[in-house]
């Protein structure tokens, strides 16, 4: 909190030194590499990456690199008819690295390296295999790696000691604000999700808002933050219990690095953690409606 460490807690010795699959948080990694792209005037994420990287569209319609990390291209007819998770990134995801290379002319490992984990101080222990290959997955680390990672999001793009941001403010606010939504579609295809993060959009409910209207779509069930928390809350999530929550308006990143197949409960449990830290914030969240019955 307020950029020091306040609290860790792990159920070993082996457990904070070995790391840990970060499984689909991974995503949000591919999405920091798009933006440092873009901050360099490399890449275009509004291109068309058929006309502009000659990388082949995974849908019978023309798709930019924005449309493939908001995954609103589920449709046939075109961007934002219909949402869904490329949980793999077989569908449309594994595109992005072809296109980064394309872009830029760098491996994203090498790029990943020398422009994040250097300067972030990532742990020898932190690795992303495939990084050429695939953002759907692959990433790991121990707990404070991920909480750096978080840390630039909070800070905006910004690392101190690093001159020029690793990603602008403007990208990063856009990787937290709905962007599932395309002419001529009135609704988001989903209001919880921004470019490979999960939204916050209404506090303890599955829709949209009136400034995103809606229906979100959580993968892979509907579970969201407790009502009265931030809107700006946002996280990056694996399948098996892995959390890297973002809290602006606490100045706050949690992470949670768990291996549970009962994960879909996990960013609201975490979440509860920081309702305790500010009492009368959160309602609804310790009853028997509206808890999920998991230990904090």
């Amino acid at each position: 909190k307020d950029g020091v460490l306040i609290h860790e807690e792990y159920s070993s010795a082996w457990v904070n030194t070995t790391a840990h699959l970060g499984n689909s948080i991974t995503k949000t990694l591919g999405a920091l590499l798009m933006g440092w792209a873009q901050a360099r005037g490399m890449l275009d994420i509004d291109a068309d990456i058929t006309v502009s990287y000659d990388v082949p569209s995974p849908r019978p319609y023309p798709v930019t690199s924005r449309q493939i990390m908001s995954q609103a291209i589920a449709g046939t007819e075109g961007p934002g008819q219909a949402w869904d998770y490329d949980a793999g990134g077989t569908m449309w995801l594994n595109l992005l690295p072809q296109v980064f290379l394309k872009a830029t002319g760098h491996l994203p490992s090498e790029i990943w390296e020398k422009e994040f984990a250097a300067p972030l101080g990532l742990s020898e222990q932190f690795s992303w295999r495939g990084a050429d290959f695939t953002w759907a997955t692959g990433s790991e680390g121990v707990c404070k790696d991920y909480a750096r990672i978080g840390q630039l999001l909070l800070n905006e793009g910004r690392w101190p000691g690093v001159k020029q941001p690793l990603v602008d403010e403007s990208y990063v606010r856009e990787m937290r604000t709905p962007q599932t939504r395309y002419t001529p579609y009135t609704n988001y295809s989903n209001p919880c999700y921004g470019l490979l993060t999960w939204l916050n959009t209404n506090p303890g409910s599955d829709r949209g808002s009136d400034k995103y209207p809606g229906v979100c779509r959580m993968f892979p069930r509907s579970t969201w933050f407790p009502a009265g928390s931030p809107s700006d809350v946002y996280s990056a999530a694996g399948i098996l219990g892995q959390e890297m929550i973002i809290d602006p308006s606490h100045d706050l990143v949690v992470v949670s690095m768990g291996d549970t197949s009962n994960d879909f409960p996990v960013e609201r449990v975490v979440y509860e953690g920081v309702c305790m830290m500010f009492p009368g914030e959160c309602y609804g969240w310790g009853d028997a409606t509206h808890s999920t019955g998991m230990p904090l």
